[in-house]
């Protein structure tokens, strides 16, 4: 009997250990299962903070992407608009200068008509006239005087003789007129009456005349400018006018600079314009030593 009583006191035991360690089992399966639940909960909750910070970022980056999408079509469309502008402004450039091509164009054309009808009414005026421009190639040769004629008062009394050629461009400007422009030469021999050197030339009076001539000689640039009156048959002419000249050798007392007054005569012949002058200097052909008065040259020329 007691051994019933010790089997179902040890039945009793067990049953209440396992019965025990059952509840603990539930116990631990529902903490576990708790556990698990939160573990999940926690998952869940970091999934969400996870999936919301990845929709923040791709919000952020799309919105990123959307501002320097935003940034690149301005700047493209401010290129545009500079591209734009560039393109209107070398086209307008473009205008101005074909504006400018037509208007020399133009220009060019009134002016090159306008030079034909000065040109044709030139023409017209010459076959009217019955003369047109003319080039001529004049050799002369002149007798010179300063107070030689008047007597023995200075040391520069003489005589003299040039020989010269010019070239002389003629061109009528009304019925009976000409305007000559020309460019020549002039080889000039001086005769005094007194014996003298430049270097001595202060030391000299009137006093020390001999009788006998010295020479010396000057080579001349010459601009002849004269205004000729025309007679009818086109033939002759009548001038007046002034050569400016320059003489190229250097004399202490001669002056360098003349300017020949003239009137006189010519007469159309082949490529010569034949004829006399008589000419006066303006200008005093001795300088650089006192004189009783201002010499100047006067004398006649004759055109070959």
């Amino acid at each position: 009997m007691k051994k019933f009583y010790i089997l179902l006191i040890a039945m009793a035991l067990t049953a209440g250990t396992a019965f025990a360690q059952s509840n603990d089992s539930i116990e631990r399966a529902k903490q576990q299962q708790e556990l698990l639940k939160q573990q999940q909960k926690q998952q869940e909750e970091l999934l969400k903070q996870q999936q919301k910070e990845q929709e923040r970022l791709m919000k952020e980056q799309q919105k990123a992407a959307q501002k320097e999408q935003e940034e690149r079509i301005k700047e493209q469309q401010k290129l545009q608009k500079e591209q734009q502008k560039e393109a209107e402004k070398a086209a307008k450039k473009e205008q101005d200068r074909i504006k400018r091509e037509q208007v020399k164009a133009e220009n060019k054309a009134k002016a090159e008509q306008k030079k034909a009808e000065k040109k044709r009414k030139k023409q017209e005026h010459y076959a009217a006239w019955g003369r047109s421009p003319r080039l001529t190639a004049d050799p002369s040769a002149s007798f010179l005087f300063n107070r030689r004629l008047l007597g023995n008062n200075s040391l520069y009394n003489g005589m003299g003789y040039s020989l010269g050629f010019v070239f002389d461009y003629h061109v009528p400007i009304a019925r009976r007129w000409d305007f000559n422009i020309g460019l020549g030469y002039r080889y000039t021999t001086y005769a005094y009456s007194h014996k003298f050197s430049s270097d001595k030339i202060e030391e000299l009076t009137v006093d020390d005349f001999y009788g006998k001539e010295i020479t010396n000689a000057l080579h001349t640039v010459v601009l002849p400018l004269k205004i000729s009156h025309i007679s009818k048959d086109n033939e002759r002419g009548l001038y007046l006018g002034v050569t400016p000249g320059f003489n190229i050798n250097k004399i202490s007392y001669i002056n360098r600079f003349r300017c020949d007054l003239s009137v006189g005569s010519q007469q159309k012949f082949l490529i010569f314009s034949a004829g006399w002058e008589l000419y006066y200097n303006l200008l005093p052909t001795f300088v650089g030593v006192e004189q009783k008065g201002r010499i100047h040259e006067f004398g006649v020329r004759f055109v070959l």
